[in-house]
């Protein structure tokens, strides 16, 4: 790498999904391995139901505040705590979480990842997932659920409950 170049960053959105919880694992793994910087970000949305002209942006900066600590904690469900070995940087950007990520993510040596549910008849993913991997202009890692945690073993393990259920 040379010295014009920017530093490599890995780009993970963060949800507290098993999906987004195993994302994050792996985008910090990633971030080790490559010596990178990693982005944590989450994206919020704020639409307020009454009438305009009535100072919403008052709250803008405690939403905010509210999405940072929502990636802190997803940081500890995960990996028990932010960890000091890699550069983090927390981000809460208000928007929609697709073009949220698919717009940070945008030099030519990050790498986005991403949790990718496993939903419908054929297990295409999230929304936000088929998102940023069809308008991403950098790598995209989906990362899935871990097994224990897909909706089958889950049905599965409920059924084994009632069984045994007097």
């Amino acid at each position: 790498m040379n010295r014009l170049s920017p530093a490599p960053r890995v780009i993970v959105g963060v949800d507290r999904s098993f999906a987004g919880l195993a994302a994050l694992r792996t985008a910090v793994r990633l971030a080790r391995r490559d010596g990178a910087y990693l982005h944590a970000v989450r994206a919020w949305t704020f639409v307020p139901v009454w009438r305009p002209g009535t100072m919403p942006w008052l709250w803008q900066e405690d939403l905010a505040r509210a999405a940072r600590a929502y990636v802190r904690e997803a940081f500890d469900a995960a990996l028990g705590g932010v960890p000091h070995d890699v550069p983090v940087r927390l981000v809460a950007e208000q928007g929609y979480a697709g073009q949220v990520l698919v717009d940070h993510a945008c030099r030519a040596n990050d790498l986005l990842v991403v949790g990718s549910p496993r939903r419908g008849r054929f297990g295409g993913g999230g929304h936000v997932t088929r998102y940023c991997v069809t308008r991403a202009v950098v790598p995209v890692v989906a990362v899935p659920a871990p097994a224990w945690a897909r909706a089958d073993a889950i049905r599965r393990f409920g059924r084994d409950l009632e069984r045994f259920t007097p």
